[in-house]
């Protein structure tokens, strides 16, 4: 059965959209994923984009390179998390551009997608600016892919377009503590005795 544009904006126009339905609707998705990309709504092309990478294969690899030349970043930022679901030879040529990106959260995204069997030229390329995972406040190249669980829209911190996210791409997750507040030592009690910032006993 042919996959209209409207199947395909009600799978993806939510806030939090179901990627695993997105998925679902396979190749038949791809013009209208490709429209969307390149079109002029940029949440949109992110999600698209996004929905494209989750295909079998590397189906939607053409469609992911197209937004990681798009002129937003957010668009960009979305193609770099997207190639965590690409073949890693696939991936690599997603991210070639990417890792270098004039935009830093494109770049730190791009950096924690590199896939662990990354071809001589992206690994040389990383390598050249000092951008491991580490550096991307990613993990590790040995990281599972993003696939496991792709569908489910909510994972906070996931990379995925609309999927709760509460930090901009590369910012760290908030600790809870007030500016100056140090964490709990491992008796419970707050170092300091709980006094705020420059108040004394």
């Amino acid at each position: 059965m042919s996959v209209t544009m409207e199947a395909v904006l009600k799978v993806l126009e939510p806030d939090e959209p179901n990627y695993a339905r997105a998925a679902s609707l396979g190749s038949d998705a791809l013009p209208h994923l490709r429209t969307l990309v390149e079109g002029n709504d940029p949440m949109l092309a992110a999600k698209a984009a996004y929905a494209a990478s989750l295909l079998e294969g590397d189906q939607g690899k053409d469609i992911v390179e197209a937004a990681a030349h798009s002129e937003t970043a957010s668009v960009r930022v979305a193609a770099a998390a997207a190639a965590n679901n690409l073949p890693a030879d696939s991936a690599a040529e997603v991210l070639m551009d990417l890792v270098d990106d004039s935009d830093e959260g494109v770049r730190k995204v791009a950096l924690s997608s590199v896939p662990a069997d990354a071809p001589p030229e992206l690994s040389a390329k990383v390598d050249s600016q000092g951008g491991r995972r580490e550096d991307a406040g990613g993990t590790g190249f040995d990281e599972a892919p993003a696939r496991e669980g792709a569908g489910a829209g909510t994972g906070a911190g996931s990379g995925m377009p609309g999927a709760g996210q509460s930090t901009m791409p590369g910012e760290k997750p908030a600790t809870g503590l007030m500016p100056g507040e140090k964490p709990s030592s491992s008796n419970g009690r707050q170092r300091g005795d709980g006094l705020m910032p420059g108040e004394k006993r």
